[in-house]
């Protein structure tokens, strides 16, 4: 008796906390804007609070903005929370999807280690850098301001 109990509590536990945790965007996926941000070689890879994601103006979508030096030299990047939690540390999904280009969309795994982006700035300016997760696979891509 006592564990069917205990299992009971815990399961209502559980889905309190993922009911209520995080925020919502209205699609019930977690509000990235709370916890999320840019980070990469141009923010010596810390969780610094100008990068933290912003909501864009379509739903799911998120972004920061980064001013960039074109050296021709490229920029490793990331979507991560402040502790490189799993499932909150995005990288690139496969090798096609590494190099990141201005307009082009990429696949990202949430759930990475070492597969950081690669973004080769075209001009020196201020570049936004977005994740979508409205769909089944999050996607990045890059607009310059």
């Amino acid at each position: 008796m006592f564990k069917k109990l205990l299992l009971v509590t815990l399961a209502a536990a559980a889905l309190a906390t993922g009911c209520s945790g995080g925020g919502s965007s209205g699609s019930g996926k977690r509000d990235l804007s709370e916890f999320m941000y840019l980070r990469g070689v141009f923010t010596w890879w810390d969780a610094e609070p100008e990068f933290q994601l912003k909501k864009a103006d379509k739903p799911d979508v998120y972004f920061a903005s980064a001013e960039l030096v074109a050296d021709g030299q490229p920029y490793d990047f990331k979507f991560a929370d402040a502790g490189w939690s799993a499932g909150s540390n995005c990288g690139f999904k496969g090798k096609e999807d590494e190099v990141v280009e201005v307009g082009k969309r990429v696949k990202s795994n949430c759930s990475s280690a070492f597969e950081n982006f690669k973004f080769t700035p075209p001009e020196t300016a201020v570049y936004d850098f977005f994740i979508d997760v409205s769909g089944e696979v999050p996607e990045v891509y890059i607009e310059k301001q």
